[in-house]
C-alpha cells in the first residue's frame, strides 16, 4: 500500500511512518521540515490545500498526524492548522481512497472524570484552544467523510524523544515550576509511542467499507493507567532528576491555570485551566471494544516504556 503520513517529523508521526515501512508499505512523509525517518519527504504546509493534494496523488491512503499542540496559540493559528489543514488532509485522502485521522480524547472533556469511558461524542468548547480546535476538525471528518475514514485518539503519548509529555514535565521540573494538583492523586491512562503508532496502522487496515470500525472515533491507550504522581516521578527518575514537584488545591491550580491563561506572556505557560482540570480528575478509558474492532492490543507497559526512556536518557547524555 502506498499511504502519505502528515507530520512525520513528531514523535506520533515519525513512529507512525516507520511501522508502515517497517511491514512493507510504501511510505510518503508530508510536513514542513524534514521527517528525519530516511523516507520520501515532501515538505509542505498542511494549510496549502493545494500541496497537500500534489503529494496525495498515486497514494493508496492518508494518515493526518500533523496538528498544532501548543497549549495557548492563538485561535486563528489553531483554527488554520488543526480545522483547515485537517480538512485539506480529507479532500487529499478522497483521491486515495482512506482516511485516518488522529484526533486526541480531549475534544470530550467536560471537567468530569473519564472512568472506564468509551469515545464520548466531540463535545469541546471551553477556552482550550488546542481541545476545541480538535474537536470542531473531528466532528467535520466525520459529518462529511466521502472515503472509509477511522478516527483515532491517543490518550497522552509519550516515548524517547517525546517534546510534548516528558518535554515539558522534564523541563518545567529543571526550572522549579513543575505543579501537580492535589498530589497527583487522579488516575490517568497513557499511550507508550509505539503502541499509539501499531494502534494507527490497524485503523488504516480497517479503514474500509463494511468494518465496525468506520466512521467511528475511537479513543486508544496502553490500558495502563496510573497516577499522575507516580508517571511524573518516573519520567523525572528516567531523566535523572529527583522525583519531586509542588502539590497545589485542586482549586489554587485551576485558578492558576486561569490566571496564566490571562497574563502569561508566551504559549508555554508552567499551567493551564484546562490542564489543571484535566490533572485533577481520573481519565481511564475501557478498551475491550476498540481492541476487539481494531484487532490490535497495547504491548508496552508503563514500567517497561519507562525503562526504555531511562535508556535513551543515558544515551542522549
Amino acid at each position: 500500500m502506498k499511504v502519505l503520513v502528515t507530520g512525520a517529523s513528531s514523535l506520533l508521526g515519525r513512529s507512525v511512518a516507520l511501522e508502515l515501512a517497517k511491514r512493507g508499505d510504501s511510505v510518503t512523509c508530508f510536513q514542513r521540515s524534514s521527517s528525519g525517518t530516511g523516507l520520501p519527504d515532501v515538505r509542505g504546509d498542511i494549510r496549502d490545500g493545494a500541496a497537500l493534494l500534489a503529494a496525495a496523488s498515486g497514494h493508496d491512503a492518508l494518515i493526518h498526524v500533523a496538528a498544532l499542540v501548543a497549549p495557548k496559540a492563538a485561535w486563528s493559528e489553531a483554527y488554520a492548522v488543526n480545522v483547515t489543514g485537517t480538512l485539506n488532509a480529507q479532500r487529499a485522502a478522497e483521491l486515495c481512497g482512506r482516511f485516518v485521522h488522529i484526533s486526541t480524547p480531549s475534544v470530550a472533556f467536560n471537567d468530569a472524570p473519564a472512568v472506564g469511558a468509551d469515545a464520548e461524542p466531540a463535545s469541546y468548547e471551553g477556552r482550550d484552544v488546542y481541545a476545541r480546535s480538535k474537536a470542531v476538525a473531528e466532528r467535520l471528518v466525520l459529518q462529511r467523510s466521502e472515503v472509509p475514514t477511522v478516527v483515532i485518539r491517543p490518550h497522552l503519548v509519550w516515548g524517547p524523544g517525546d517534546t510534548q509529555l516528558v518535554g515539558r514535565i522534564v523541563s518545567r521540573a529543571k526550572r522549579h515550576r513543575l505543579i501537580v494538583p492535589n498530589h497527583g492523586r487522579a488516575l490517568v491512562d497513557t499511550t507508550y509511542v509505539d503502541d499509539a503508532a501499531s494502534a494507527i496502522v490497524a485503523a488504516l487496515d480497517h479503514a474500509r467499507a463494511g468494518t465496525d470500525a468506520g466512521n467511528r472515533a475511537w479513543v486508544v491507550t496502553g490500558a495502563d493507567p496510573r497516577p499522575v504522581a507516580e508517571l511524573m516521578s518516573g519520567i523525572l527518575l528516567a531523566a535523572g532528576l529527583p522525583p519531586t514537584f509542588r502539590s497545589v488545591p485542586v482549586p489554587v491550580a485551576a485558578l492558576a491555570g486561569r490566571v496564566a491563561d490571562r497574563f502569561w506572556p508566551g504559549i508555554e505557560p508552567p499551567i493551564t485551566h484546562f490542564a489543571a482540570r484535566q490533572l485533577s480528575v481520573a481519565h481511564w478509558f475501557d478498551q475491550r471494544e476498540t481492541q476487539r474492532v481494531l484487532d490490535w492490543s497495547p504491548r508496552v507497559s508503563v514500567d517497561e516504556g519507562l525503562e526504555r526512556l531511562a535508556l535513551w536518557f543515558h544515551n542522549s547524555r
